[in-house]
């Protein structure tokens, strides 16, 4: 049975999606596909993205595609998410046009099924909360992209807020990172340095980050693809549960 601070986190996840998409909440609702012009506010980078919650579709689109998109959009709502229905077309009626764009494959979308609590760290590693001073210092490496973000990537940097490392001697083995992702939700990303994979680390520093996001007034939200089988499983080791799956076209690079 769903608990209260599931049902809680999956309405503040909607209300957060429904606002970057310029859609209602309700619209996730129902069995049909609701086409929207993307608003101009939209903090992430896309010209197009589609979100369904597992019922109905909403795609969101930016004005210059609007009509294509209208006039080409699949019958059945949830065909909007295949790449090669409308997002692989798109992409070559940019290209028609002088544009570049590329598609990236649907990832899921998990939420914690219950309230984060925080788990023992294993010896002889120790955990803390780590600031943007360690950010700073690591991230050029990439040895730690998914839970630091890309050298260079500005734009990821910036949603960067704090994360849960775990140290031998000092050297961080695995690293958890939480980066602003909608209005009271922050999204971890995970890794583990390969020296120390196999370990079961990477369920260490999610939970914990988890329970630190949760500290925060936060809801904690985790991603993966779906052909991503590892994370996947860590998603649900750490008490994640799936809960709606995303699509988009960008430009290249974002």
């Amino acid at each position: 049975m769903a608990t209260d601070y599931f049902l809680d986190a999956l309405d503040r996840y909607r209300i957060g999606r429904a606002a970057e998409l310029g859609c209602a909440p309700e619209d996730f609702d129902g069995h049909s596909l609701v086409i929207v012009e993307r608003p101009a506010a939209a903090a992430e980078r896309f010209t197009l993205m589609g979100v369904t919650f597992g019922t109905g579709t909403v795609v969101s689109v930016a004005p210059k595609y609007l009509d294509w998109v209208r006039g080409n959009a699949p019958t059945m709502h949830y065909r909007a998410m295949f790449p090669p229905v409308l997002l692989g077309p798109m992409v070559e009626e940019a290209r028609g046009s002088g544009e570049s764009l590329e598609y990236r494959s649907p990832n899921l979308c998990f939420l914690p099924a219950a309230e984060p609590a925080a788990i023992s760290v294993p010896p002889p590693f120790e955990g803390r909360r780590v600031a943007m001073d360690f950010h700073d210092r690591h991230f050029r490496s990439n040895e730690f992209d998914n839970a630091l973000g890309e050298a260079g990537d500005e734009h990821v940097t910036a949603l960067w807020r704090f994360g849960f490392a775990l140290f031998a001697d000092e050297t961080p083995a695995a690293v958890a990172g939480a980066y602003q992702d909608y209005a009271g939700i922050l999204e971890i990303g995970v890794d583990v340095a390969r020296a120390y994979r196999g370990l079961g680390l990477a369920p260490v520093v999610v939970t914990n980050l988890a329970r630190l996001i949760a500290d925060e007034g936060a809801v904690p939200s985790y991603y993966c693809g779906p052909t991503n089988v590892r994370s996947h499983r860590n998603a649900l080791t750490c008490g994640f549960l799936p809960v709606a799956s995303a699509v988009r076209v960008t430009k290249p690079g974002m």
